[in-house]
């Protein structure tokens, strides 16, 4: 996308949006979203707003243009590590805005001058930044609005609401909750759970909450055009599978840290396979569960390195499978085992591999755990079931996962 970026402290730019905002809104009426926008201040993230304006054609001004776009958006700044993945993926929005001009909304326009206006902020929600794009669409009879989101991860990897939910399932499990908000409501009628289903949009039409998710629907798809854009504000404890939650097998705080856990031994044990009994594992595995588990020690790397002392490595390994750690194989990971300490190579991994959990049973502190092995991250679009997996684990108040993992099948 070509553009224009002009100062926004432009006397002529501020006069020509002035005008602009006029002939749409009628004289008199200033537009909700002139106001700069509100940024979160986080001081590990650097960013600044720009303003970016196209005309359609090109070459034209604001007097003769077909249509207009105006858009303040982040710019992250190119010192923070992973700032250019970020501001590729918001010229990758821009694009797709571009698009939806030339495509829907020009071929539709009646208004004079038509024109879309985006005002963009920031927000960081633990590992997760959303990037929320307000747009406001002047082009048929009433001018609309409606949200578009890019959730990124702090390597500036874009999220879905699979990876916000830590489940394969999170279209189904937020229609569901959705339906349901919407049940006793008579205006929302015909909102079930697949008509519900077909409308959400968990790629770009979902941001991360503090306290789980938003979920944005366009105006007139769930309701009557007048109310709006619809936004729906769940937890990610309502969004839990049938199996976890309050008074269930397994609570919402270990259905995230079984999560973690199982995410760091499948990516170990999936390479050579074989199964666990009383939580002894291969040296292969091992190794390869450590390798993936140092993350988690919070350690600064060196050189490369993340070197943990040999009493902590070696705890951490038997508080997780209460058994001894049997050696390296170097095979699996270049650990080395050196003057007191294991140093563990900061690598990123070629394969990633989660445990989708489909049911669980408890009887007194042991925990069955029956799912799927599945290739691809929560988010990934092209994720494929490899294995029928059940897992055996034992409550621990000692395990950093809350339980030690005695047993482990794998079935195709």
């Amino acid at each position: 996308m070509r553009n224009r970026t002009i100062k926004t402290a432009s006397a002529i730019l501020l006069a020509a949006v002035m005008l602009f905002m006029t002939a749409c809104y009628g004289a008199g009426r200033k537009p909700d979203n002139t106001a700069d926008p509100h940024v979160t201040e986080v001081p590990d993230v650097e960013y600044t707003m720009k303003r970016i304006i196209r005309y359609w054609p090109e070459d034209a001004s604001y007097e003769d243009c077909d249509y207009a776009c105006i858009a303040d958006v982040p710019e992250f700044s190119k010192t923070f590590t992973y700032g250019y993945a970020m501001n590729s993926a918001v010229d990758g929005y821009l694009d797709k805005l571009a698009e939806r001009i030339e495509k829907s909304y020009m071929p539709s326009s009646i208004s004079k001058p038509p024109y879309t206006e985006v005002i963009a902020h920031v927000e960081h929600v633990g590992g997760v930044t959303n990037i929320v794009f307000n747009e406001r669409h002047c082009y048929e009879a009433q001018p609309y609005s409606e949200t578009y989101v890019i959730m990124l991860d702090e390597r500036g990897n874009e999220l879905t609401l699979c990876d916000v939910l830590l489940s394969y399932h999170a279209e189904e499990l937020a229609a569901r909750r959705i339906s349901e908000m919407l049940a006793e409501d008579e205006r929302y009628e015909n909102a079930d759970e697949n008509k519900v289903r077909s409308v959400i949009d968990i790629r770009h039409g979902a941001r991360a909450t503090e306290a789980g998710c938003t979920v944005f629907v366009h105006e007139g798809l769930l309701a009557p055009y007048e109310e709006g854009e619809l936004a729906f504000e769940m937890r990610f404890r309502d969004l839990l599978p049938d199996f976890a939650g309050e008074g269930k097998a397994v609570s919402e705080e270990e259905y995230r840290k079984l999560t973690e856990f199982f995410s760091y031994f499948s990516n170990a044990v999936i390479v050579r396979g074989g199964g666990v009994e009383n939580g002894v594992l291969s040296a292969y595995t091992a190794t390869g569960f450590m390798a993936e588990a140092s993350d988690s020690f919070g350690l600064v790397p060196k050189a490369g390195r993340v070197s943990i002392p040999e009493a902590e490595f070696e705890s951490y390994y038997r508080r997780c499978f209460g058994t001894e750690f049997p050696g390296i194989d170097a095979e699996a990971c270049d650990i080395r085992h050196e003057n007191g300490f294991y140093t563990v190579p900061i690598a990123k991994r070629d394969l990633e591999y989660h445990v989708d959990m489909l049911s669980a049973e408890r009887s007194g502190e042991e925990l069955v755990i029956t799912g799927d092995m599945v290739y691809g991250s929560f988010g990934f679009a092209y994720s494929e079931t490899v294995r029928h997996v059940t897992v055996r684990l034992t409550e621990s108040a000692d395990s950093p996962f809350g339980f030690i993992l005695t047993g482990f099948e794998m079935k195709l």
